[in-house]
């Protein structure tokens, strides 16, 4: 071909339809996605030589001019193009024509850099070539701003034992891990080998690199979170095995009863169980208290359904009549109210023999689906319903599937950093910088930080000037230099021990990012901040509106507990945002392809027993002779009968009507050629039995065909609303996601330009889970951690590394972070550089003294934290108090590994209480840490007793799943609350990166065995020493802990201080002199029954009288009620006030004196109360209604009978008139409570009227009407 044809070719044909299918917005569209799919694996063909031959076509006019800003152009379309082509056709890596095209096109790229430099397309064009060159295993040297130095890591090599590899255990398990089912299968259960489970040596993996990383991290998960249930239903079938710690409730002789199908959701079914023996004989209303107390079967539960001891299938708990089609418009999902919650409920305990619920399979493939139609149509279906109480599938089942499917992918950014022992001559300490940042002058401004507003410039191959950005920002010299740092690395690692500001500088590092937005030229996309928790999410993204970074923020996930974010969350945002036309118009097809699902579902009428209609349909359809000979007006003796009997009658009497024949029956399939009439009576069964199997079989093969079309046309349905989420995300500056919550819309995210990804508490996050935040745009992130602080938490202790007996081996709890910055301490360990902040603003020095002579040497006190009060009604403010008495325990407890303590329980609530009663702390300042979940229920239920608490979410979910469910906080009087404030109850591993003014600590562990528990960890000492601010009291026995490093050598510093023994010195703030030492519960209310001393307080009351209570302090001194006679006399008059000395007194005195008729009672000091006996009095009560009646209640003895209707003039009330009624209906008003009035000063009078109530013995309270005007 000449070249003035192949550029005619190339610029009319083939540049026009590789800007169409190489176009961003093209390739990212969830709606065009199949379309464009399709066009890819065309282009590749069958080997892959079509696309060779097309993309050698494209690099021949490539090579003519690599000087133009024409040919970057085309560069960047024709790789983003073939990179496509590798990823959505798996055999075109190991195509050598392919391979050949790849290495031809590197060349033209190197070409182009070296003449051109790194232009924007070309920036683009690396980013494609990096992607395409890893995909096809030929990386080689590319042309970086900061070249990297090569040196080999050494690998720390043990001994090597034999493991079996993966494969052939039984019908789940594989070699590669996208083969791998996530729920178990029956084999699965029942097989008696250990499952393979990777451990950190990367020596031992049966695969290497990445795929090996993503292998054992989803081996690993899976196994500690399905691994529970496997073996839970493993000790159900077999209850020899050994017994599961996972909790579980077995509901036997269970039956799936009907069948439903929702538009949106697709099918569901509902299944009856015996009611528990427990509730069996309750009445209703004790039974719905025992199932809502419970939490059983709450929309959401894993449930599993063990059908005949050889099927298993999983299922969760779902709402009934989930979607109604009247609601498909809407873009908010359905909302269940309470109503209708109770509603659905009330099918759990209405009945008292059986229960029921309804389902959603969990995987619903064709031989799931067929199980539960098998289930609905059997007549004696033998089930049990298997319920694990705890278990959210959404936690951890996205997870896995992130892992598969990033397997698949192989785009995961960051390889070398992750398994750096792989590359050869490869430096993790000369980390890169991030590839926008390395192009000719890209410089990150810090002026948003400077207080003097000047430019401060951070180039990523330049020293920079830490100590200028520490003098002109509120930074200290840390956390500059972590900034900095960070911005130069294409992974920035930051380690924060406590109370040092690692939100503060992650904060800071999303103001530098968003203001460099425009210098960056766009390419950052919009900033992805990632944590494992909501409650963590939802504090980094209040912090950076509290810092007025941004406000352009979408929240992914329905979970969050923050009121200041709910107008930020996606859901939110997208019904603010216009559908395009397309969206539209595919949305509407889509649901009108899902309604229709639905309505030919409902179209089959499914039943128990196939409903003789259809069945009689189907025999003309099958065997047209039988049906013809059965039904036909014409009977079998010739007759011609009047009126023909019904198809059920009909076919009884068929079935009937043959005598009894000895003889063997013959085959059903020999019976097809002959006459119904003379096949004998089994015969004449099995034949039937042939059309009722048949005719369930082609409805259960309708059924599947509704499903599967109802499968396609939801996920196009999805596809719309999720390219509408997308254009909300894109237009943020900051996307808010936890790892669960992203790993569920992993597709989604796979689309965004996203290149700055940050994580915060990394330290606390599973491998598997922040490895699926590394989505593919990443070029730069960002973790901010502490890998002394806790450490992810894992479900299956014998993977954990804290477990002696070989947890070290498979170390699940090792998080990403601490694997990175750790050297030499496992074979997976990396040495990456990291960052450490010094300076700590939380504790007090005596308090940060424990941490920082332990773990963190050089760990700093900011001057602030000196100057903190000292603690009100405490000698010290750190104190350990140490005791002997035993712990407790119970393998028959709800958790069996939960341990508590009542001495402990019984003296912390005395300290508790002691501090409430300073009047001093207010909400939120005091906190109580246990490590046990049984310690807290019952720390829990005895200050609940005594005061407003607030427990957490994470400790709430925890105390559910251990069995605890029974102890709820109730409404407190509003003087009770307002006196104690508001206490924070929690477990330490849900108390990280939290604090309080005044923590008070419970050990529990006490125990002749010296065992400690979970505090045998540097990790949850470090955790649980570290939360307080002004003071610290650890109630506990050290000799339990004084085994363990780290405690000793905290005993040995409080006993340096005395600050450790068997009593606790309190301080009366106004006796300071006086000794009071505690060491038991009962000492306080000997020693300090009132927050003081025990001498009688010697301040006068605000009446004059004296206190008669003991020295308390000023927030309890005015609250005395006096209990002294009132001395205080009426104006106008000799009487004395009738009520105690804490009462209000009276404006009127109300003793009875006898006035002529023609006195006004308003005008004297005294009114007449005349006896209720008299009718005719009764009825005027309110006319001697004066300015000033606030305390008159009178019983009604005469029943209305008949409705108010007349109004009598009296003066307005100052306050309240109290009297038998005032307003019309009395009857139906006798429970309104009435309150104060509005208006002072009045002297008009005001119309009113009277009657008796007859709803109530009392009278009722109400507002009286009036008709003056406003003061």
């Amino acid at each position: 071909m000449d070249a003035a044809t192949r550029d005619l070719i190339f610029k009319t044909q083939v540049l026009p339809f590789l800007e169409t299918i190489s176009n961003t917005e093209v390739v990212s569209s969830l709606v065009l996605e199949q379309a464009v799919g399709t066009i890819y694996n065309v282009l590749f063909g069958i080997d892959g030589s079509r696309a060779a031959r097309w993309l050698n076509f494209i690099c021949g006019v490539l090579e003519v001019d690599t000087t133009n800003e024409g040919s970057a152009m085309l560069l960047e379309a024709s790789l983003h193009t073939f990179s496509r082509i590798a990823d959505l056709n798996s055999t075109a890596p190991i195509q050598d024509c392919l391979h050949a095209v790849a290495q031809r096109f590197e060349t033209v790229f190197t070409s182009m850099n070296s003449k051109n430099g790194m232009s924007d397309r070309l920036y683009q064009s690396r980013l494609h070539l990096d992607r395409l060159l890893q995909r096809m295993e030929t990386g080689k040297s590319l042309p970086t701003g900061t070249p990297e130095k090569k040196a080999k890591k050494e690998s720390n090599v043990a001994f090597v034992a034999n493991r079996e590899s993966p494969g052939g255990r039984h019908n789940n398990d594989f070699d590669d891990i996208c083969q791998i089912r996530i729920m178990p299968s029956f084999e699965e259960i029942c097989c008696l080998r250990g499952e393979y489970l990777p451990v950190n040596n990367p020596l031992m993996w049966h695969i290497d690199g990445i795929d090996g990383l993503l292998d054992r991290n989803f081996r690993l998960l899976r196994e500690d979170t399905i691994g529970q249930l496997r073996d839970a239903i493993h000790h159900e079938l077999s209850p020899r095995a050994q017994k599961s710690q996972l909790r579980k409730f077995v509901y036997p002789k269970s039956s799936v009863v009907s069948l439903e199908f929702n538009w949106l959701s697709g099918l569901y079914f509902e299944v009856d169980f015996p009611q528990p023996a427990a509730v069996a004989n309750y009445t209703p209303m004790a039974r719905e208290m025992w199932w809502q107390n419970s939490k059983r079967l709450q929309p959401g539960a894993l449930v599993c359904l063990i059908i005949q001891k050889d099927v298993v299938l999983f299922c969760t708990v779902t709402h009934r009549d989930m979607s109604p089609r009247r609601k498909r418009d809407n873009n908010l999902p359905h909302d269940h109210t309470p109503r209708q919650d109770r509603a659905e409920s009330r099918t759990l305990w209405k009945s008292s023999t059986r229960g029921s619920i309804m389902l959603m399979l969990v995987d619903s493939r064709y031989t799931n689906t067929q199980v539960v139609l098998d289930l609905f149509s059997s007549k004696k279906p033998t089930m049990s319903l298997v319920e694990f109480p705890g278990v959210i599938l959404p936690a951890f089942e996205p997870v896995l599937q992130a892992l598969q499917s990033m397997k698949v992918a192989q785009n995961l950014p960051f390889p070398k950093l992750f398994v750096p022992w792989v590359f050869e001559n490869f430096n993790i300490s000369d980390m890169a910088p991030p590839l926008y940042a390395s192009q000719p002058g890209f410089a990150f401004n810090l002026r948003c930080l400077m207080k003097d507003d000047t430019n401060f410039f951070v180039r990523v191959n330049q020293p920079s000037d830490v100590k200028y950005v520490q003098d002109h920002s509120t930074l200290d010299g840390a956390q500059a230099h972590a900034l900095i740092s960070c911005l130069k690395r294409k992974l920035g690692l930051i380690q924060g021990p406590p109370g040092t500001g690692k939100s503060y500088t992650g904060v800071a590092l999303v103001k530098v990012l968003l203001a460099n937005k425009e210098a960056a030229r766009g390419k950052l996309g919009p900033i992805l901040c990632v944590t494992y928790t909501n409650h963590a999410l939802d504090q980094l993204l209040e912090a950076l509106l509290d810092n007025n970074v941004t406000s352009q923020i979408v929240r992914i996930g329905s979970q969050s507990k923050s009121e200041r974010l709910e107008r930020f969350n996606l859901q939110t945002v997208a019904k603010d945002t216009a559908r395009t036309k397309m969206e539209k118009k595919e949305r509407w097809y889509t649901a009108e392809r899902l309604s229709l699902c639905e309505d030919e579902f409902r179209a089959l009428d499914l039943k128990k027993e196939v409903p003789i209609a259809r069945l009689k349909s189907y025999i003309q359809r099958a065997d047209p002779k039988h049906h013809d000979q059965l039904f036909s007006l014409v009977q079998a003796d010739g007759l011609l009968g009047v009126k023909a009997p019904s198809p059920q009658t009909t076919l009884n009497s068929w079935l009937d009507s043959a005598p009894k024949d000895s003889t063997r029956a013959r085959d059903v399939d020999e019976l097809m050629d002959i006459s119904a009439f003379e096949m004998s009576r089994k015969e004449r069964q099995h034949l039937y039995n042939r059309w009722v199997r048949d005719c369930r079989a082609e409805l259960d093969e309708s059924v599947r065909q509704i499903i599967s079309s109802h499968k396609a046309a939801k996920q196009g349905y999805d596809s719309v609303q999720d390219e509408m989420h997308l254009r909300c995300l894109a237009q943020a500056d900051v996307i808010g996601a936890t790892t669960a919550g992203l790993a569920r819309r992993l597709d989604m995210f796979r689309r965004l330009p996203c290149k700055f990804m940050l994580c915060e508490e990394a330290g606390e996050v599973l491998e598997s889970h922040l490895l699926t935040a590394f989505i593919p745009s990443v070029e730069h992130a960002i973790l901010i951690g502490d890998q002394q602080q806790l450490r992810p938490q894992v479900q299956n202790y014998d993977l954990s590394s804290e477990n002696p007996r070989g947890g070290a081996q498979y170390s699940l709890d090792i998080s990403l972070f601490e694997r990175l910055v750790s050297s030499n301490k496992s074979p997976m360990d990396c040495g990456a550089p990291f960052s450490t902040l010094e300076t700590q603003r939380r504790m007090h020095p005596s308090i940060s003294r424990l941490i920082r002579e332990t773990l963190y040497p050089k760990l700093k006190d900011a001057p602030s934290v000196s100057e903190y009060p000292e603690i009100a009604g405490m000698r010290k403010r750190l104190f350990w108090l140490d005791h002997r008495r035993q712990e407790g325990g119970s393998d028959a407890d709800a958790m069996s590994t939960s341990h508590w303590n009542l001495h402990e329980v019984d003296m912390t609530v005395s300290l508790v209480n002691h501090f409430i009663q300073q009047g001093e702390y207010k909400h939120g300042d005091i906190a109580v840490l246990t490590p046990y979940l049984g310690q807290l229920y019952r720390l829990r239920k005895r200050l609940d007793e005594l005061f407003a608490i607030v427990v957490g979410d994470r400790d709430r979910d925890d105390l559910k799943q251990a069995g605890y469910t029974d102890c709820e906080t109730k409404a407190k009087p509003k003087i009770k609350a307002a006196l104690s404030q508001t206490l924070r109850v929690a477990t330490i591993d849900n108390f990280q990166g939290e604090e309080a003014k005044v923590v008070v600590i419970s050990l529990v562990r006490s125990n002749p065995k010296n065992q400690c528990g979970f505090l045998r960890t540097s990790n949850r000492i470090n955790v649980l020493l570290s939360r307080a601010q002004h003071g610290m009291y650890i109630i506990g026995n050290s000799e339990t802990s004084i085994h363990v490093p780290m405690w000793a050598q905290v005993v040995k510093i409080l006993k340096q201080d005395q600050n450790i023994g068997k009593a606790l010195e309190l301080q009366c703030p106004r006796h300071p002199d006086t000794p009071i030492a505690v060491s038991t519960p009962e000492d306080f209310p000997k020693l300090s029954p009132e927050g003081g001393c025990n001498l009688r307080c010697v301040n006068r009351l605000g009446c004059g009288h004296a206190c008669a209570q003991k020295c308390h302090s000023d927030l309890l001194h005015n609250a005395v009620f006096c209990l002294e006679r009132c001395p205080r006399p009426f104006s106008g008059c000799n009487h004395s006030c009738p009520k105690r000395c804490g009462d209000p007194c009276p404006e009127k005195c109300m003793l009875n004196a006898a006035h002529p008729c023609f006195v006004d009672t308003c005008a004297r000091r005294c009114v007449i109360v005349a006896s209720l006996e008299d009718p005719s009095i009764s009825q005027q009560i309110m006319e001697i209604a004066s300015n000033g009646v606030t305390g008159i209640i009178l019983r009604a003895l005469i029943p209305a009978a008949f409705p108010v209707t007349v109004r009598s003039p009296v003066l307005h009330a100052k306050l309240l008139a109290k009297c038998t009624a005032a307003i019309p209906s009395a009857h139906e008003s006798a429970s309104i409570r009435a309150l104060l009035a509005q208006k002072k000063n009045v002297f008009q009078r005001a119309l009113t009227a009277s009657a008796q109530c007859h709803a109530q013995p009392l009278v009722i309270m109400f507002h009286v009407p009036s008709d003056a005007r406003r003061c």
